[in-house]
């Protein structure tokens, strides 16, 4: 049996502690519970687990033990999906399950020290952000080609490709793929013209939309409402222009951006 010891961040608190607890349990959590998730596993980065054989950081395990081994496989299967929103739940939770079995025969579930918990719960989570967010951007791809909207997209299979600035550049314009709004409530500015987010409305109901930078949304036009990002559900499918932490956003509904993107790209 191998010895481990994990050293934690300072700022890592109970409350970080029962975050990645519920996190595991699996269980629906509330969106006071999920900012303190993602504040403790942004925390568990740089958190250090000491064994046998040296000392790494979670986020250096995850890129060795998960990221190296099962990105590039789970990206062809995805891929290859006929029905990416019907079947990428299973192939995650597939990939999931061989994770965990991984983690068991290394050695690193071990009950006597209860931090190697959060390693799990940390491995699970991004594999899960990795995975589904890639699900996601194959799904946009797919429904852009449909409805004939020119754009380029970054090689999934190429790995430099994949950690690209952006997802995908349409009429010049730099774009990202998001499976939540998390980002705009961050201290950080946007730096793409324009993402497109799945936006969770009611709690647990999802509507998609375009977020544009000013400059974007002023190669199409038109007239916005302003309002908070919580409010701006109820106020779709009309322009609504937000500002978060002093950046400023136009969000429309995404079959909307799609109708203006076509338009903007029969007079180019």
């Amino acid at each position: 049996m191998p010895q481990l010891h994990i050293q934690l961040l300072p700022g890592f608190s109970a409350d970080h502690e029962q975050a990645v607890t519920d996190y595991l349990a699996g269980g629906r959590l509330s969106r006071k519970t999920w900012r303190k998730t993602f504040e403790a596993f942004d925390l568990l980065d740089e958190a250090v687990l000491l064994s046998d054989t040296g000392r790494r950081t979670f986020r250096e395990l995850y890129e060795q033990v998960v990221e190296s081994r099962f990105a590039d496989a789970f990206l062809r299967e995805l891929i290859a999906l006929r029905d990416v929103r019907g079947q990428s739940l299973e192939l995650w939770a597939r990939y999931a399950r061989r994770i965990s079995e991984e983690f068991v025969q290394r050695g690193w579930k071990m009950p006597d020290v209860p931090e190697t918990r959060l390693l799990l719960g940390y491995l699970l989570y991004w594999w899960r952000a990795f995975a589904l967010g890639y699900a996601f951007e194959v799904e946009v791809f797919h429904d852009l080609q449909q409805s004939g909207v020119a754009f380029q997209a970054h090689n999934l299979l190429d790995h430099q490709q994949r950690r690209s600035r952006s997802d995908l550049i349409v009429s010049g314009m730099a774009g990202d793929i998001k499976t939540s709004a998390y980002f705009v409530q961050v201290a950080a500015a946007p730096i793409h013209d324009f993402y497109i987010v799945r936006l969770t409305a009611g709690g647990h109901e999802h509507v998609l939309v375009a977020m544009l930078q000013p400059l974007a949304w002023d190669r199409m036009d038109g007239d916005t409402v302003e309002a908070d990002l919580s409010a701006v559900a109820g106020l779709l499918p009309g322009p609504v222009r937000i500002r978060e932490r002093g950046h400023e956003l136009i969000v429309i509904d995404y079959a909307d951006w799609k109708r203006r993107m076509l338009h903007l790209q029969g007079g180019e």
